[in-house]
């Protein structure tokens, strides 16, 4: 018979204890003692053991991994366990470490924390949203096609983003909320057609490591200082290229699809354009209709950046026609 050796990972700090748990089989995973599914004490079961997690560890990246694993939207809150109701027998120490974008809790590089002391009061609780999509990109196409006017559902209602000091940090987290990959472009004054109902959320300021919108700063939800032109939408493109980072650029305003005026484009122009599609630097700028000539509206002409813009629909407040 082969001899197997069997090592328990042991390491120490703060004359605590705790077990690397890469070997830990995990069995289950819910809340309960809530309103519904998605709201409660959370309980594991690990090694076919069931308890509750002690919440000195705990926060709000750990209950949005959980949130998402139950299929139960984003967290809205969590804390210890006297908010819902405390539960008895096995308690698990552990530091779960999640930075927030693994798909299971138990992906999170967690450690077990064997020798501190946690009572029940202490049990894990946690609200999520119910369902993810309480953010949307409206008369757009699908969710993730990456064009739309923003809405945010609240207190039961649809609503509107304000375009007031967004930019393209505020974009990356709605495209990552949506779980839509890269935020691409920002359009402003309702290139979408204007949106209806309450303007809900006005001043945004994200720094892009936000994982929801709401998680950003600003006004109180409902009060805002704009109106319905002013709500934000998105969407940029290349045609007839060879692939997504080449070809002819194209703009969506006013629901049209349109083209640039190549006058005074340079690789300037091009080089804003590759980094707002996360394509790279710029190799060179094709003009004289390069890549087969449009149809329909050109929206944009007589461009000047300077290269260092984010964003080519920084030039669209002024937006010129021809």
């Amino acid at each position: 018979m082969p001899f197997v050796c069997i090592v328990k990972l042991i390491f120490y700090h703060n004359n605590s204890c705790c077990v690397n748990s890469s070997t830990a089989e995990y069995n289950s995973l819910k809340l309960v003692g809530g309103n519904n599914n998605c709201s409660g004490t959370v309980t594991l079961q690990r090694d076919y053991k069931s308890g509750t997690i002690c919440n000195y560890y705990w926060d709000l990246k750990d209950a949005g991994v959980l949130c998402k694993q139950l299929d139960c939207g984003y967290a809205l809150s969590t804390g210890p366990g006297a908010q819902i109701g405390i539960l008895t027998g096995l308690i698990w120490k552990t530091n779960f470490n999640c930075i927030g974008n693994e798909s299971l809790l138990w992906d999170c590089p967690a450690s077990f924390w064997e020798k501190f002391s946690c009572t029940h009061d202490h049990d894990v609780t946690v609200v999520c949203s119910g369902t993810q999509w309480h953010l949307r990109l409206e008369s757009g196409g699908s969710r993730c096609d990456g064009r739309g006017r923003v809405e945010v559902f609240y207190n039961g209602t649809w609503g509107t983003v304000c375009s007031d000091s967004m930019g393209m940090d505020e974009a990356e987290v709605i495209c990552k909320q949506l779980d839509c990959g890269r935020a691409l472009d920002v359009e402003y004054d309702g290139k979408f057609d204007e949106g209806s109902g309450p303007i809900w959320l006005d001043d945004m300021e994200c720094n892009s490591k936000e994982y929801f919108l709401w998680q950003c700063s600003s006004r109180p939800w409902g009060e805002h200082n704009c109106a319905h032109s002013d709500d934000v939408g998105q969407e940029m493109r290349l045609v007839g290229g060879s692939s997504i980072c080449s070809g002819r650029v194209e703009i969506l305003s006013n629901k049209t699809w349109g083209t640039v005026c190549d006058d005074s484009w340079d690789i300037r122009e091009a080089g804003v354009v590759c980094g707002q599609l996360d394509c790279g630097p710029a190799v060179r700028a094709v003009g004289q209709a390069g890549f087969g000539q449009g149809a329909g509206q050109i929206w944009l002409d007589e461009l000047h950046c300077r290269g260092s813009e984010s964003f080519l629909s920084q030039h669209l407040r002024n937006e010129q026609t021809v």
